[in-house]
């Protein structure tokens, strides 16, 4: 009989930069999904990069899990909790 490995957490990252506040909206609903569903959230401000800047500033908030963006902009907590199955 052998034992189940564990499974590795999802990562999620959160694209934001200060004084976003969609992006703390986004940040609260994530903190919300987390009592339900466990992960590793890294929040990443897109300033710190260039390509990320380019990428994502008129899109931010952006949360990504796993490589596949979940959701971005206005997020709604139903939306992205259903993304998450909760």
């Amino acid at each position: 009989m052998s034992e189940a490995l564990p499974q590795a957490l999802p990562k999620v990252i959160l694209y934001t930069k200060a004084g976003c506040h969609l992006c703390d909206e986004a940040r609260d609903i994530l903190d919300e999904i987390a009592s339900e569903v466990e992960f590793l959230l890294d929040e990443v401000d897109i300033r710190s990069d260039m390509a990320l800047f380019e990428a994502y500033r008129y899109r931010i908030p952006v949360v990504v899990r796993d490589e596949t963006i979940l959701a971005e902009g206005r997020i709604e907590y139903e939306a992205l909790a259903s993304a998450f199955g909760v």
